[in-house]
């Protein structure tokens, strides 16, 4: 049963939006329709409203955006945090990428997309996805675009009302060493219910199983200055607040940072495990959005650019492409000077190549605009006991896939 506060923080949330994308002025707005199971793709001109939305200003003025909302398509309900993506081929091939969250009232602002170019567009959320939709857009402002996500009935709700986290350390900002035994209060910016916390020895704190929405977290000590930071937190995320604290804030002032965590790569221990390696010096982590600003067209053409890890192509345009980890322990029957090509593979968990796998290629599994996360361990020193044992000589490549998103068969 909804609650009174529930359909009054809709019906505002609907008007802010309402407010907002009628200030964009969008001039030939484009939606997505649908058509039975699916959405109807249709290619379009958009043209930019006339100096309503802009783009960063040090964005190059020559790109140009979108700007909309997103909602879905049976009750017209904004969707927050639903993920626009625009890609286009450049020269010699290269397939660039940009996506954007929409905020919290489902208004998304793309930038960064070349003019008359020919565009791919898509939306999903978090697995509901729209078709893949070509445009082109006029140079200027970002073009007006509405998009209507297809979500079964009954699913958003349930999406946008999942419980979440909150989690963060606490540091000297000075030393950099952790705060322990630091107040952590968070409260509930609507209905005023505060829960405490403290740090422990690390500096950490945690709060669990909180409802989407708006949080202050405040943290106080008696060494420092206390400091506060508003949060928030969409439907099943868990967002990471890290505060920096100084004695003497005019001297040094306190800094606040928030990460939105993938839930999926949470739960899988990616984060842990970057943490640990970051400081032992063990592993290279990378993340979608690492992944995407690179623009690799394969995942074995981004691997070799990381420092200990070498590809080996056989076939034209750089295709058929192996790995080999310069840092690794080669067998007496290899080639040392050629490095250790036994690595493992790891896709979601589960083995997919043992021991390099005769030449088999990682671009057969997976492509880049699939994954969410890679852990590269470039030896059996930079190794996690979870990928380690008697096989992992050469080290290991740990690639973990987005929430609802299709992988390759082989």
């Amino acid at each position: 049963m909804r609650t009174q506060r529930e359909d009054r923080s809709e019906a505002q949330a609907r008007r802010r939006a309402a407010c907002r994308v009628a200030s964009f002025a969008l001039a030939g707005a484009a939606i997505l329709t649908s058509a039975g199971s699916r959405l109807a793709a249709q290619s379009l001109t958009l043209t930019p409203p006339h100096g309503i939305v802009t783009c960063p200003a040090e964005m190059d003025p020559s790109l140009t955006g979108l700007a909309g909302v997103v909602r879905d398509t049976l009750q017209g309900i904004l969707i927050p945090g639903a993920t626009v993506t625009a890609s286009w081929t450049e020269g010699e091939g290269r397939q660039r990428t940009v996506s954007v969250d929409a905020d919290n009232e489902g208004v998304y602002v793309l930038c960064g997309l070349p003019p008359q170019e020919d565009l791919t567009v898509s939306a999903r959320f978090p697995s509901f996805r729209t078709e893949p939709t070509r445009v082109s857009i006029a140079p200027g402002p970002p073009a007006g675009w509405d998009i209507l996500v297809g979500v079964e009935e009954g699913a958003l709700a349930r999406l946008l009302t999942v419980p979440g986290r909150i989690v963060g350390r606490v540091v000297d900002r000075r030393s950099g060493r952790p705060v322990e035994a630091a107040n952590v209060v968070l409260s509930d910016t609507l209905l005023a219910e505060d829960q405490q916390g403290m740090t422990d020895g690390s500096g950490r704190f945690m709060f669990t199983d909180l409802d989407p929405g708006m949080y202050r977290v405040t943290v106080d000590h008696l060494t420092f200055d206390p400091l506060d930071q508003l949060v928030r937190l969409p439907s099943d995320r868990t967002v990471q607040v890290d505060f920096e604290l100084s004695v003497d804030p005019i001297e040094l002032a306190p800094i606040v940072v928030t990460a939105l965590r993938e839930k999926r790569l949470e739960l899988q221990g990616f984060y842990d495990r970057r943490e640990l390696g970051e400081a032992i010096g063990a592993g290279i982590f990378l993340t979608r959005d690492d992944i995407q600003d690179a623009g690799a067209i394969r995942v074995t053409h981004y691997l070799g650019r990381i420092p200990g890890v070498r590809t080996e192509c056989t076939g034209g345009a750089n295709n058929n492409c192996i790995i080999r980890m310069t840092r690794g322990v080669p067998s007496l029957s290899s080639r040392a000077e050629y490095g250790c090509m036994n690595a493992n593979v790891y896709l979601d968990g589960v083995r997919v190549i043992r021991d390099g796998g005769a030449g088999e290629s990682i671009d057969n599994f997976v492509s880049p605009s699939e994954i969410a996360g890679i852990e590269v361990y470039r030896g059996p020193s930079e190794l996690p006991a979870e990928f380690g044992g008697a096989v992992g000589r050469c080290g290991a490549i740990v690639i973990w896939t987005g929430p609802g998103i299709r992988r390759n068969s082989g």
